[in-house]
């Protein structure tokens, strides 16, 4: 078992070391270009994609490890700009725009209740019932009215992170959302009035321990969320390094947190992914914005989708947005073409994730066959252990699926990275 663990903690550094590499090759936006002025110019009509995301950039306080988009609340320009989103809504469904699902982050999209239920209610009007997941802050449900959204949204997932107090307070989330006892309560409320409960929770926190883990798992499981994301406090690339390992502990304690999450829930929850688990009542599909290879289009200030080869990013002013939506009807403004390399290893995490990387679907997706197109990256994980080579690929091993969920928290620096890049740029 020691040798497993030094192993992985070898190769996990390794693999940290290589991430933060290609995310400064393939997410720098060197040579983005900028969006026409036609719509239809840029995004052919009837573009069909999986999801349409929506972003609600307002917060009453900023959370310190966040890196979405994010602003103080301000009544007057919240609801400017949601009437702006409505406007970017009706406008791309009017020119063609088709989606099967609806996710709504921020920020905290809850702000104003009656602006986000106009929108749902809109989308609902324009395109019918559509699924509808939306992001919540857990004291939502005591100071808010979530009455107000049943029957409009099928999923709501809420950002806990952690039910231990030690944990809420040195992120700042204590004093903003509560304790340990009060988010449980209030994902109770929850629990009772919306039809599919999600619960995200964070690994890599100093101070946290296999016990808190395991701790957190089994309330989650006494709560009877429909399903339960796990997420590594990602490495931080660029300005976002420092914040991001004022937070994080032990990089080596990772594995240990993984394999005590995955070890306390699976009696009870079916594994989806090494970082989703859903209990055998859920109904509604994991929520992949811009993950699996789905294809997403970006609606508000600092939202961006994903459409085959192309990374679409809106403008990071509210202001701008709102002159933008005025002007032309929407907000993208810029896109940042993705190498064929990087979206060749976005297919490989996920495969690995799903516990096989399957030659002939691999080289459906990219063209190549996977000795071709990743030899360095098969090489490796067949090196450290991560994949048994299988009849038409891979298997993925125990070792592979915490590999994979490194991958996860990777990619997810990336979209911070990617963030993070776009608030440098000037959308005049």
């Amino acid at each position: 078992m020691d040798l497993i663990f030094n192993k992985l903690q070898l190769s996990g550094g390794l693999l940290d070391w290589a991430m933060r590499k290609e995310i400064v090759k393939s997410l720098n936006l060197d040579g983005v270009q900028l969006i026409e002025s036609s719509f239809n110019r840029d995004f052919s009509s009837n573009t069909v994609v999986d999801t349409l995301y929506i972003h609600i950039p307002f917060c009453q306080t900023l959370c310190k490890y966040c890196s979405f988009f994010k602003v103080k609340f301000n009544e007057q320009l919240a609801l400017a700009y949601f009437s702006a989103l409505r406007k970017e809504i009706r406008f791309v469904i009017k020119s063609g725009l088709q989606f099967r699902k609806v996710y709504i982050g921020g920020g905290t999209t809850t702000i104003l209740e009656e602006e986000l239920v106009k929108t749902i209610l809109l989308i609902k009007e324009l395109v019918g019932d559509v699924e509808v997941s939306c992001e919540s802050d857990p004291i939502y449900f005591s100071q808010g009215n979530p009455k107000s959204l049943v029957g409009l949204i099928d999923r709501m997932s809420i950002g806990v992170q952690s039910f231990d107090d030690q944990i809420l307070k040195r992120t700042g989330r204590f004093e903003k959302f509560g304790c340990g006892h009060q988010l449980q309560d209030y994902i109770g409320i929850a629990r009772n009035l919306f039809p599919n409960i999600n619960i995200d929770f964070m690994f890599g926190f100093k101070g946290q321990t296999i016990d808190l883990v395991r701790n957190d798992m089994e309330i989650a499981i006494k709560l009877q969320a429909e399903q339960i994301t796990t997420y590594p406090l990602s490495f931080g690339v660029g300005p976002l390094r420092r914040k991001e390992e004022e937070l994080a502990g032990n990089n080596a304690a990772l594995f240990t947190h993984f394999q005590a999450a995955k070890s306390t829930l699976t009696n009870s929850y079916s594994r989806e992914l090494p970082w989703v688990y859903k209990n055998r009542t859920c109904t509604i599909e994991q929520s992949k914005y811009v993950l699996d290879g789905e294809s997403c289009f970006g609606i508000g200030a600092g939202a961006f989708g994903r459409i085959k080869n192309q990374f679409n990013i809106s403008t990071f002013s509210i202001g701008r947005y709102i002159e933008l939506i005025n002007s032309r009807g929407y907000g993208a403004f810029y896109k940042k073409n993705i190498s064929d390399n990087a979206i060749a290893q976005h297919d490989l995490m996920m495969m690995l994730a799903h516990g096989k990387i399957d030659d002939e679907l691999f080289q459906e997706h990219s063209g190549k066959s996977l000795s071709r197109a990743l030899p360095l990256e098969l090489t490796f994980l067949s090196l450290i252990g991560a994949v048994t080579k299988i009849e038409g690929g891979y298997e993925t091993t125990k070792e592979g699926e915490f590999l994979a969920f490194k991958m996860f928290g990777g990619f997810l620096t990336g979209m911070n990275y990617l963030r993070s890049e776009a608030r440098g740029l000037t959308f005049c």
